[in-house]
């Protein structure tokens, strides 16, 4: 917690927090500016750089606040739990302003590493519920037992984004392909099983 959390007056720190979720959802981070939050959250320049040094910090906590980013847990059902993982990931990254602000905010990471690092922090609790759905799932011998959960997840991740960003199809085709790639180890194919039989 930054030392001068405690004198942030609610109002004001929930309305800047809103203004630059809203900033981020019509303009995109690199369209957005602390003068535009500010006007918006009907509070002064000042007040915004006092409580955040820049805007990825301030972007990062307001993706924080703002996304919700629920553990995910195993129903022992390894196709089930795969396919929620690789959906609430797309959902994430379509549904809010995350998947087009990442890109943007890594941009800044050199000049603002306190804003990379409140990211890892606010991402960690997630990803670490995803590896254990993974980990339990090799436990159980429905994956490899020396499967490296993090880089799967970064699989799916890197994959989403990239297509996202592209503009292309993240349907119930695409997930489908994901599930079958980890739950069955199953390389993407092009056309559907009847299709490739022709």
């Amino acid at each position: 917690m930054p030392p001068n959390q405690q004198r942030r007056n609610p109002h004001s720190y929930a309305a800047i927090l809103d203004a630059t979720f809203e900033q981020l959802t019509s303009v995109g981070y690199q369209r957005m500016t602390i003068e535009a939050v500010a006007s918006m959250a009907g509070v002064g320049k000042a007040t915004v750089y006092r409580w955040w040094p820049n805007k990825a910090r301030l972007v990062v906590e307001a993706l924080s606040k703002r996304c919700e980013l629920p553990p995910v847990t195993s129903t022992g059902d390894l196709r089930h739990d795969v396919r929620s993982l690789v959906e609430r990931a797309i959902e994430l990254m379509v549904k809010t302003p995350l998947g087009a602000t990442l890109p943007h905010l890594a941009g800044d990471f050199d000049d603002a590493p306190e804003a990379r690092v409140e990211l890892l922090e606010w991402l960690g609790p997630t990803r670490a519920s995803q590896r254990a759905l993974l980990y339990e799932a090799a436990g159980r011998g429905d994956l490899p037992h020396d499967l490296d959960a993090g880089l799967t997840l970064d699989l799916m991740a890197g994959a989403i984004m990239y297509r996202h960003l592209l503009g292309d199809d993240l349907d119930d085709r695409f997930v489908e392909q994901f599930v079958g790639l980890i739950v069955d180890r199953q390389l993407p194919r092009i056309g559907t099983p009847d299709e490739r039989l022709i």
